[in-house]
C-alpha cells in the first residue's frame, strides 16, 4: 500500500492485514509487520489498533462480513431446502479458501467478542441468517429450531476442518483406503451436495 488517504487509512490497513493474514497466517501478523507491508510509519497503525488483539478483531470482523455475504439468504422470500444446502456449501467453501482467516475467526486469538461490538455483530449476523433461513423449513418450536440449527452449523463447521485434511492428502494414496475416517471424508468431499442434502433432510424431519 504505497499510497493512501488519511480518510480511509483504517479500511486500507484492515484490507492489507486481511491479505497478510491469509497469506502468512495470523500468528505472523503484527502491527509492526502491517506498517512495513503497508509502507506507512511504524506509528500510523497504532492510531487505529492499540494492541495486536485489536488488529486481530478487525481482520476477524472483515472475515465474518465476507462470510455473511457469501452465505446470505433472502428470508423475505420463500426459502427452499436447496438454499440451505447451498448455504452450507458456500460456508464450507469459504472455510477452505480462507483457511488462515477462518482459523483466526473461530480461534481464541481474540478473547471476548463483546469487547469488540463490530466483531460481535458481524459474527452474530452470519449465524442469525443461517438460523432464520433454517427456521423457514422446520415446523418446530423456537427451542427445537435453535437446537437443530446449532447441530447443523456444528456439522458444517466440523466439515471444514475434515475437508481441509482431505485437500492435504488428496494426492497421497491411503495405505488402507477402507479403514479410518478419511476414506469416508473423501467420499463426502467427492459428493458434498448430496451428503449435505441428506443431512439437512434428516435434521429437518427429526
Amino acid at each position: 500500500m504505497k499510497n493512501y488517504h488519511h480518510g480511509n487509512l483504517k479500511e486500507e490497513l484492515i484490507s492489507c492485514a486481511s491479505a497478510m493474514c491469509e497469506r502468512d497466517g495470523y500468528t505472523k501478523l503484527s502491527i509492526r509487520s502491517l506498517a512495513k507491508e503497508s509502507n506507512v510509519s511504524q506509528t500510523a497503525p497504532y492510531r487505529h489498533f492499540k494492541t495486536k488483539e485489536d488488529l486481530y478483531a478487525a481482520v476477524s470482523t472483515n472475515g465474518f462480513n465476507k462470510l455473511s455475504k457469501a452465505i446470505h439468504v433472502d428470508i423475505d422470500k420463500k426459502v427452499t431446502k436447496k438454499q440451505i444446502v447451498d448455504m452450507a456449501i458456500k460456508y464450507i467453501e469459504f472455510g477452505l479458501k480462507n483457511a488462515n482467516t477462518y482459523d483466526l475467526m473461530f480461534g481464541t486469538a481474540v478473547g471476548n467478542f463483546s469487547n469488540y461490538p463490530d466483531l460481535l455483530e458481524s459474527a452474530n449476523s452470519s449465524y442469525d441468517n443461517f438460523r432464520s433461513s433454517f427456521s423457514k423449513l422446520a415446523n418446530d418450536s423456537n427451542e427445537v429450531i435453535a437446537f437443530k440449527c446449532i447441530t447443523l452449523w456444528s456439522m458444517v463447521h466440523g466439515l471444514v476442518g475434515i475437508l481441509r485434511k482431505v485437500q492435504i492428502i488428496a494426492d497421497e494414496p491411503l495405505m488402507n483406503p477402507e479403514d479410518g475416517p478419511m476414506s469416508s471424508a473423501i467420499l463426502i468431499a467427492s459428493n458434498l451436495e448430496d451428503h449435505l442434502d441428506k443431512v439437512v433432510t434428516g435434521i429437518i424431519k427429526n
